[in-house]
């Protein structure tokens, strides 16, 4: 244990203003007397090695693709087309901005935001989908709080989840309006988002398993099915954990491909159900700075 140095004084029997400043900042509670007991260039140099949080910017390119089993097969045919009008960059471009624990505890935060390409944009401009999910991780695990969903025009719709209730509000809903009922929030309850960037700390699933998942306000029961599979990505197959999500409530599919190797997620698949047989896959762009330094930090408290 460090022990502080005796103060130095200006002259007999009074502290310097340094030391008098010190006792005020700890006094008003601006400074943590463990901060304060340590040198500013030990404060700097753990700031340094082992940040809070790390942050992560994903690019993402969106391709539509349709199966042709769709009983409204034509609209999705229809959107392929126009979908095809993007070319090799896709109909569309998704970006998230990640913020998540680098000691595998505390707050994380993901920001999506999906949006037509060029001209697309006037055609396509409900594609346009800005999403938001929050909450904490413990030892790797997260655990959604926060949740917001919005899709072209319409208002968010924001969900807040707290002691096993979901609150669901609209956002620039008067006081004088109606909410809508509280419904149960069931135990590990997650969302796409935190489902696709929640193994960047914890080990890959290899068994099927059965988690609720929160698809804009309603909850449906995920059965997930984990599939050892290549992916081909930038010119090279890489091993990938694919979770393969279904629901009985729901025709829609969500499909994940997550790099064996670190648990970033390479491709993610949304699809619309049995109408239009289509679906919207995002294929990540490169690898997104600040993992290095999310990585490093595992392995270094995996090492202590």
């Amino acid at each position: 244990m460090k022990t502080l140095a005796a103060p130095d004084r200006d002259f007999p029997g009074q502290l310097s203003r340094k030391w008098m400043a010190w006792l005020l900042l700890c006094a008003s509670g601006l400074l943590p007397l463990a901060a304060a007991a340590q040198p500013a260039h030990d404060v700097v140099s753990a700031s340094h090695s082992a940040p809070a949080s790390v942050a992560l910017q994903a690019d993402w390119r969106v391709h539509l693709e349709a199966d042709g089993k769709g009983t409204d097969s034509r609209s999705a045919q229809l959107l392929v087309l126009l979908g095809g009008l993007g070319g090799a960059d896709g109909v569309a471009t998704a970006q998230d901005k990640v913020s998540w624990p680098a000691s595998a505890s505390g707050a994380y935060q993901i920001d999506s935001t999906l949006t037509p390409r060029g001209a697309l944009a006037v055609l396509l401009r409900r594609l346009h989908w800005v999403r938001m999910a929050s909450g904490a991780v413990r030892d790797g695990h997260p655990t959604l709080r926060v949740a917001s969903n919005q899709k072209g025009d319409r208002p968010a719709t924001l969900i807040q989840i707290d002691h096993g209730e979901m609150v669901v509000r609209t956002a620039g809903q008067t006081a004088s309006a109606p909410a809508a009922a509280d419904k149960p929030a069931p135990a590990g309850l997650t969302d796409p988002l935190t489902l696709s960037w929640g193994y960047l700390q914890r080990p890959l699933p290899d068994k099927p398993f059965t988690v609720p998942l929160l698809i804009n306000d309603a909850v449906q029961t995920a059965h997930i099915t984990p599939q050892h599979i290549t992916l081909r990505w930038q010119g090279q197959d890489v091993a990938c954990t694919l979770l393969d999500a279904q629901s009985e409530q729901s025709s829609a599919t969500l499909r994940i491909w997550l790099r064996q190797s670190d648990g970033l997620p390479l491709q993610v698949e949304l699809g619309m159900g049995d109408r239009y047989g289509l679906n919207v896959v995002q294929t990540l762009v490169n690898v997104p700075e600040g993992l290095s330094t999310l990585l490093a930090a595992r392995r270094a408290a995996l090492a202590r």
